[in-house]
C-alpha cells in the first residue's frame, strides 16, 4: 500500500455505527461483504468477533460497535463487514470491521476537515483524523492505521 497515494485522495467512504456517521479514506476500503458466519477464536477479546474465509485467506473480523464503545445490538439486514487495508509494521493487511450500515462516498477538501477534538485524557482521539460536516451532521473521519492498538495488531498478525 502506498501511503502517499492514499493520503492524497480526498474521497471518503461513509458508514454508520449506531446513529454516528464515520468515514475512512476510500483508498483503505477494499470490499463490502454481507454478514457471514464468523468462526470464533478462543480466549480473544470481546470486540474481536473471529475469522472468516475470504477467498482462501483468513480475514480477522472486529465488531465496530464494541471497538468504538457503542452498546451491542442485534445485527440487521443492513449490517455488513467493511474490508479495510491497514498498514501494520510497514505491510498492508486486510481486516474486517462489522458496521451497522454503509452510506456513500463523499469528497472532502482538506480545508473542510477540522482537527479532532481534545476532550481530555480519557478520550482517545489518536485514531480520529478529523471531523467534517455534511448537511449539519458531523462525520468522524478515521485514520485506519491508528485504529488498532498493539494488542489488536498482534491479534491480526496471529491470524494472518
Amino acid at each position: 500500500m502506498a501511503s502517499e497515494i492514499i493520503s492524497g485522495l480526498n474521497s471518503y467512504f461513509t458508514f454508520r455505527i449506531g446513529s454516528e456517521l464515520f468515514a475512512v479514506n476510500i483508498g483503505n476500503v477494499t470490499k463490502i461483504l454481507g454478514l457471514t458466519d464468523i468462526t470464533k477464536v478462543p480466549n480473544s477479546p470481546r470486540y474481536f468477533k473471529g475469522i472468516i474465509n475470504h477467498f482462501g485467506d483468513v480475514l480477522p473480523v472486529f465488531d465496530g460497535r464494541i471497538k468504538f464503545g457503542f452498546t451491542e445490538t442485534e445485527y440487521t439486514k443492513n449490517t455488513c463487514i467493511l474490508v479495510l487495508v491497514v498498514e501494520i509494521e510497514g505491510q498492508p493487511v486486510n481486516t474486517g470491521v462489522i458496521v451497522d450500515s454503509v452510506e456513500k462516498v463523499l469528497i472532502f477538501e482538506p480545508e473542510q476537515i477540522k482537527s479532532a477534538p481534545t476532550v481530555g485524557k480519557g478520550f482517545n482521539s489518536e485514531f480520529i483524523l478529523g471531523i467534517a460536516t455534511v448537511q449539519s451532521e458531523f462525520v468522524i473521519i478515521l485514520n485506519v492505521d491508528k485504529i488498532f492498538s498493539e494488542e489488536e495488531i498482534n491479534l491480526i498478525i496471529a491470524v494472518e
